[in-house]
């Protein structure tokens, strides 16, 4: 869309004010509000919005001014709300240069370097889980734990929520599959088909912000919290990918018993190489690691295979083939996820990095079958995996040092932060020491 479509859009839908959406380093969406009128005529989509840069993490105090410059083809009219329509912003500095750390120029970096290697476009499926609090709820019509996939009304009691959050999503033109129920009590999702690297990103942030937006009118509240029970499933964010040139994929292999071909194999490969770094990324809190453990299908080896749910990377059985990341829940900033995937792979591909499929379910395998196939593990917190993140250097050249740098350091802070905290575990296992 240029500027006169959009004051086209604005004029029809009667829209009054503008949105613009951009998301700090750490995947937090930041929102600030325009009206339409001054959004046309101080021309807002060319010259872009000041903003302190200090007060979401990205510069210092003394350098602290930003610009957000919204992006035109992002413009969309909220169906949900009256009068008001979103447009998502790119960051630059004061004289329109890319901020490098800004998350969604990093990821149009990985774009640009998968295009140099011959791939024309990134393909991403996000599959986004979440947990449902009703503050009606009837105790009595409880699910029992663990027991909820695909279960039906009345004890899908949200069943409505996602269905509103469906419909808004399709009139936004995201093109839901499905929704249902998940495994954990009151745990949800709602699957869309897959999207080019960018819009598939931008959807992740969209999804969390609409899906918190119209849960409000349900008096529900909603987290995308990775481990919220400790006797539940975790809320992940697996992400279905596939390279494609000229609108081929270049995956697929209809000969291949698994539907993969050489190329997907070396993707694979790559991802698994460098995933422990890529788990202070996929994985970026202290809560995400206590999703991470065994029997509550969340990945933890380093592995691959066709429909097993053991393993970090899966190969659904579908037509049209894609390798499904397992391990990233929705706490990850989708940005700097899909570029650390998209690096890693091509790394897998450049270095012809080929890792044999494990068809057995890991979860069952001694310690000495899993010594022997040579199966590692992720990270078992976040402070091992940002040390791993620091010293893969693919990885952070990917993100850039910048962006890099920053992302460590606040993690580490927080890191720090939540190790300092009392709680009522520390009372009772070591009060009577």
């Amino acid at each position: 869309m240029n500027q006169q479509q959009i004051k086209k859009e604005i004029e029809a839908h009667h829209i009054r004010w503008i949105q613009i959406h951009f998301t700090d380093l750490m995947g937090g969406l930041r929102v600030f509000h325009v009206p339409a009128d001054r959004f046309i005529k101080d021309d807002v989509l060319a010259k872009g919005s000041r903003f302190d840069g200090s007060s979401v993490g990205f510069r210092k105090v003394e350098r602290s001014d930003m610009l957000a410059v919204p992006d035109p083809d992002t413009f969309l009219v909220l169906p949900h709300l009256e009068g008001e329509a979103l447009i998502r912003a790119n960051l630059c500095d004061v004289d329109y240069n890319p901020y490098r750390a800004g998350p969604r120029h990093i990821l149009h970096r990985a774009v640009d370097t998968a295009k140099s290697q011959g791939f024309d476009s990134i393909m991403i499926s996000p599959e986004i889980e979440f947990y449902v609090f009703d503050h009606n709820e009837n105790k009595f019509t409880e699910i029992k734990a663990n027991q909820g996939y695909f279960i039906a009304p009345p004890l899908d009691n949200a069943k409505e929520y996602r269905k509103r959050l469906s419909d808004v999503l399709m009139a936004c033109g995201c093109q839901v599959k499905y929704h249902h129920h998940e495994s954990g009590k009151s745990q949800h999702e709602i699957e869309i088909a897959e999207l080019d690297a960018i819009p598939a990103a931008d959807f992740c942030c969209f999804f969390k912000y609409v899906a918190r937006d119209i849960a409000s009118t349900y008096n529900f509240d909603i987290t995308f919290m990775p481990k919220p029970f400790s006797n539940e499933a975790g809320s992940g964010m697996h992400a279905h990918i596939a390279l494609y040139k000229k609108g081929k994929n270049m995956f697929a292999d209809d000969n291949d018993p698994f539907g993969l071909n050489q190329t997907a194999r070396y993707f694979i490969g790559g991802i698994l190489d460098h995933s422990r770094g890529i788990a202070a990324i996929a994985n970026p809190t202290l809560n995400s690691y206590k999703r991470l453990i065994p029997h509550y299908e969340a990945p933890i080896y380093l592995a691959w295979a066709p429909h097993n749910r053991s393993s970090l990377i899966r190969i659904p059985s579908k037509k049209n083939v894609d390798v499904e990341v397992r391990n990233a829940d929705p706490a990850a900033n989708p940005y700097l996820l899909f570029t650390a995937l998209t690096h890693a792979g091509l790394d897998g591909i450049k270095k012809k990095i080929n890792y044999e499929p494990i068809t057995k379910n890991i979860y069952k395998m001694t310690d000495e079958e899993i010594k022997e196939n040579n199966i590692k593990r992720l990270p078992t917190n976040l402070m091992e995996a940002l040390e791993e993140f620091k010293q893969d250097t693919v990885l952070m050249d990917a993100i850039g040092r910048d962006g890099a740098e920053l992302y460590i350091d606040t993690k580490t802070e927080e890191w720090h932060h939540y190790m300092g905290e009392i709680t009522d575990q520390d009372y009772k296992y070591y009060f009577h020491c």
